[in-house]
């Protein structure tokens, strides 16, 4: 059978939320999708739910193979696909009743590479629509510039949202990189949406983002590969940036230096203090040493947006590289201190 749409749905350890997934997606107004569960080597009953599943539907196709991490799981799904477009939905997440029709529709109306939709977090309700320009059909490339903030507002960050043309991914060789076990999906995004010649964002809200899973990667308070991740996260970022011709627009590379100096320094700088192995001042200086901050800070220069003069010093400290003073501050902070980089 020819389907329209192939879901694909990596799994690991996930049994407690995976009936509610499955369950909006077979419950759907759209007939014509397959879905692929990949159990990721899962130690729970992950396995067994999605046999039982597969029993009762001719749709679902199931694959088991050892744990080697999410991309892998994704890669796996894709080259298992047999639809017209691909969606990729996360075990711990709903979709809406609306959510293959409406993106389906509005790709087949316009013969798009790629169709961007919204999303609302779960329990906390924030409806979260696209921060690129809406309802406008437009090539990739012009869509990721539409975004004033497109790194710091996350909008490359997720690809459950989103439907992808399978010719699209197969023809280009599009796929997870699977040395990125953290933020695998901005690649992903920048390399489809950059090869996409039609694509186009609508505000619906169709997914709906579990953000309270104690048991997800981001929840850990120490990730062993997030360092590794992020390293090559930001050079492949940089350099498809650069290839593309992104780094010439200002705004798209001023973001880009702030979300790095903003949110992703205090991310590793967090992780450090989680370590359960602790935490040394060369370990610290590692950090600081690391090109997406040199990078950032020259880009930024004297012209850092900041809260206070306290976290202006702590920014000087940072782009001239005094990690003695930083790892003082984060590690050995006056009772009064609050910094924020």
């Amino acid at each position: 059978m020819d389907y329209a749409i192939s879901v694909i749905v990596p799994i690991y350890n996930a049994q407690k939320w995976l009936h509610r997934c499955i369950n909006s997606i077979l419950h759907q107004p759209f007939f014509s999708f397959e879905l692929i569960l990949v159990n990721d080597g899962s130690s729970d009953e992950c396995g067994v739910i999605c046999e039982d599943y597969a029993a009762k539907d001719t749709r679902i196709k199931v694959i088991h193979k050892p744990n080697v991490g999410v991309s892998s799981a994704k890669n796996t799904g894709i080259e298992a696909a047999t639809g017209k477009y691909i969606a990729f939905i996360d075990p711990d997440d709903e979709i809406s009743e609306l959510y293959f029709v409406k993106l389906y529709a509005v790709a087949e109306e316009h013969h798009c590479d790629a169709v961007i939709g919204g999303y609302q977090t779960v329990p906390t309700n924030r409806l979260k629509p696209p921060a690129f320009k809406l309802q406008t059909l437009m090539n990739g490339k012009d869509l990721v510039l539409s975004s004033t903030y497109v790194h710091s507002n996350n909008d490359l960050c997720f690809v459950w949202k989103n439907l992808y043309s399978r010719n699209l991914l197969q023809q280009n060789k599009i796929r997870f990189h699977e040395k990125i076990a953290v933020g695998e999906d901005t690649i992903f995004n920048l390399e489809a949406l950059l090869r996409s010649e039609r694509v186009i964002a609508i505000p619906d809200p169709l997914y709906f983002y579990t953000v309270n899973n104690p048991d997800s990667i981001m929840s850990s308070p120490y990730k062993p590969l997030l360092e590794s991740s992020l390293q090559l996260q930001y050079t492949i970022r940089k350099r498809l940036s650069d290839h593309w011709g992104l780094l010439q627009n200002d705004h798209y590379r001023k973001d880009m230096a702030n979300y790095y100096l903003k949110s992703i320094y205090r991310m590793l700088v967090n992780n450090l203090k989680n370590n359960p192995a602790g935490s040394k001042k060369s370990d610290l200086a590692r950090i600081v040493h690391y090109d997406m901050f040199k990078d950032s800070a020259k880009e930024i220069g004297f012209f850092y947006k900041c809260n206070n003069l306290k976290e202006y010093i702590y920014y000087l400290a940072l782009k001239y590289k005094f990690y003695s003073l930083i790892y003082d501050i984060e590690f050995h902070p006056p009772r009064s201190a609050s910094y924020k980089a």
